[in-house]
């Protein structure tokens, strides 16, 4: 079922209120998956964990970020969980502060930054002693390396080698960086190889699974969930 036609949830950020731009990606077949996944989790294990710090990496137009605080307000923890966004497209950055701000989520809820990858949030991440809930849809689209990072709206989905070059930089740092109980949750494309990205992690210290799928136009794409042991 398109997403557009069906009913609206009220813990999620709606796509009518979704600001828009012409260089800023819109949520598409992947954000609903990653933020279908996050709905799941805050079911079934963040309203009794209760999250003090949720980031999500290359918010985009915020759709993502902006149910995560809709959904931590659902669950009882306004007040207490705050998300945090990044994007370095500064034209993502007005529009996700635009679609928090339609969405009416408090100023002291959630803060968006531009920066790249971790660095915007380094405060925030010291104060917390980490990252509760770690949230991306990374660039996963297999291209040439020199489309990597141009700007614009291709740097949203511009991956290079094996869909990966962006991702690959992040993954050595989100073991350390979660808190403990900690989890990531990651969009990964087929051809971003997933066992291999689920390895490497597993050698970190992380249990991952693969929790969701969905073959979106001749792609198949998937939810990875890492989890931090408690001690």
């Amino acid at each position: 079922a398109n997403p557009l036609d069906m009913p609206p949830d009220a813990n999620l950020a709606s796509i009518a209120k979704i600001a828009t731009h012409a260089d800023v990606y819109p949520p598409a077949e992947d954000s609903f998956l990653l933020v279908d996944a996050l709905a799941d989790v805050w079911r079934s294990t963040l309203e009794a964990a209760r999250p003090a710090l949720v980031v999500e990496l290359g918010t985009g137009s915020g759709y993502i970020a902006c149910s995560n605080a809709l959904l931590a307000r659902a669950y009882g923890c306004a007040g207490h969980t705050f998300t945090r966004a990044s994007d370095v497209n500064p034209n993502a950055v007005a529009t996700a502060r635009a679609t928090f701000e339609a969405h009416d989520v408090p100023m002291d809820a959630y803060d968006v930054s531009r920066g790249d990858l971790l660095d915007p949030h380094a405060d925030a991440i010291a104060a917390n002693g980490g990252i509760d809930v770690l949230l991306f849809n990374p660039p996963y689209v297999v291209t040439p390396s020199e489309e990597v990072g141009v700007g614009g709206i291709t740097a949203s989905w511009a991956g290079g080698v094996d869909g990966r070059e962006v991702l690959d930089r992040l993954l050595p740092r989100v073991a350390d960086v979660l808190t403990p109980g900690g989890m990531f949750l990651c969009i990964l494309l087929e051809q971003n190889k997933p066992q291999e990205v689920m390895d490497y992690l597993h050698a970190c210290g992380l249990a991952c699974a693969l929790v969701s799928t969905i073959g979106a136009d001749e792609e198949v794409l998937y939810v990875m969930k890492c989890e931090k042991a408690l001690s």
